[in-house]
């Protein structure tokens, strides 16, 4: 059970302008009032005047035309956002590439850029060395000061303290207990807030779908490794040590290929990038690449299409271990594998309903993720929050 405890005043203050705010910001595009943020909320209007006071005099909202109130009483004045009131880089760290963003306060990514890197063994410095260039070049590429940035967000691969943004592991770079977080702030000289990959591209792909931002949700990303993320009711579970949805190590055959974990049949070596190289090499076919194998496939080789069957049954079975430990509404499948090869989606798709209960069939809806770039999204998003919690609490 959650511990409860006492709101203070303060809490209660910042909690009524949060409410109010994304009221204002999920209305951009009608005529909100006073009048109509008095309805929604029930508030007095002596308290929502006091509230959208204090946002403007603090440069998050400001006024705009007159809107009618109905047939009676006078016209309302129309409240707007600050279009630049928070601005906030997004960066993602993955193996092979740093992915860079820039978010402005009405959730539009005014720039982006992804820089490729080259080779491994990359050091925690040198990483955000090159991402803080990106960010310098990203941000002259856009008219955009460093100095009008407000928080920096961090998605990176591994298992992360995102209280801290210390990096417990990650095998991928080889880093051990990593202060991230501490390393970003020194360097940035700005608020920075660090989440693992996985948890960033959920909080990522829940602000650009509003349909699911409320909603019990698994995320799923198959590529150069596997990961998943889980949400109930919007809020993003994470467990004891933020290692919530690590299922790369989920057994599909107990003696099956040769784990780096040291043990046998695990996901990660059937579905990521590299695994489907391998295996298809183990198999005597010389590829050099997954569009090889797709390729392939579409040309409905024989090889290829047992290959995919196979595949498809091996995530198949590691959506239906989803199902069953996590209940949620959705099932979202993305990931640079699935994304570039949609084949594997729907092969797999057409045979998880066979391994389900009826009843757990009934209301699931399992998605292919079209969306890239969440987890650079995601922490520009996770970046705001933190922030404009920090801002709204301080009042």
């Amino acid at each position: 059970m959650q511990k409860r405890s006492v709101q203070s005043q303060s809490d209660i203050k910042a909690n009524n302008c949060k409410l109010v705010l994304n009221i204002i910001r999920d209305n951009q595009n009608s005529n909100i009032s006073r009048a109509d943020i008095a309805k929604i909320t029930k508030m007095s209007a002596t308290s929502i005047t006091r509230i959208t006071e204090l946002l403007m005099a603090s440069g998050f909202v400001r006024q705009s035309e007159s809107v009618a109130n109905g047939n009676v009483g006078r016209n309302g004045i129309k409240l707007e956002v600050e279009t630049d009131a928070v601005l906030t880089l997004g960066i993602s760290i993955d193996s092979d590439y740093i992915g860079i963003c820039i978010l402005n306060f009405v959730d539009d990514f005014t720039a982006h850029k992804r820089i490729r890197l080259e080779g491994t063994g990359y050091q925690a410095k040198e990483i955000l060395e090159i991402a803080y260039q990106g960010c310098l070049g990203l941000c002259a590429d856009s008219s955009c000061r460093m100095e009008d940035i407000d928080a920096v967000g961090i998605s990176c691969i591994g298992n992360i303290d995102y209280k801290t943004g210390t990096v417990f592991f990650a095998p991928q770079f080889q880093w051990k207990d990593v202060e991230l977080g501490q390393m970003a702030r020194e360097k940035f000289q700005k608020p920075v807030y660090v989440d693992n990959d996985m948890k960033s591209s959920l909080i990522g792909l829940a602000h650009r779908r509003k349909d699911i931002r409320h909603e019990d949700v698994t995320y799923l990303s198959i590529g150069t490794g596997v990961g998943s993320a889980i949400m109930y009711a919007g809020s993003i579970v994470r467990g004891s040590d933020n290692a919530a949805g690590e299922v790369g190590h989920i057994i599909l055959e107990s003696s099956g290929r040769l784990c780096d974990c040291g043990s046998t049949g695990c996901v990660q070596t059937y579905l990521t990038k590299n695994s489907l190289i391998e295996q298809c090499r183990e198999q005597g076919h010389e590829v050099k690449d997954v569009h090889q194998i797709y390729e392939a496939y579409r040309r409905k080789e024989g090889w290829a299409s047992e290959f995919v069957e196979r595949q498809g049954q091996y995530l198949a079975m590691l959506i239906r271990n989803l199902v069953y430990m996590y209940n949620t509404r959705y099932i979202l499948v993305g990931g640079a594998i699935v994304t570039d090869f949609p084949e594997l989606f729907h092969v797999t798709k057409g045979k998880v309903s066979g391994l389900l209960h009826d009843n757990l069939r009934k209301g699931l809806q399992i998605e292919m993720v079209k969306e890239r770039d969440n987890s650079r999204a995601g922490a520009a998003f996770a970046a705001q929050e933190a922030f404009l919690e920090q801002m709204l609490c301080a009042e």
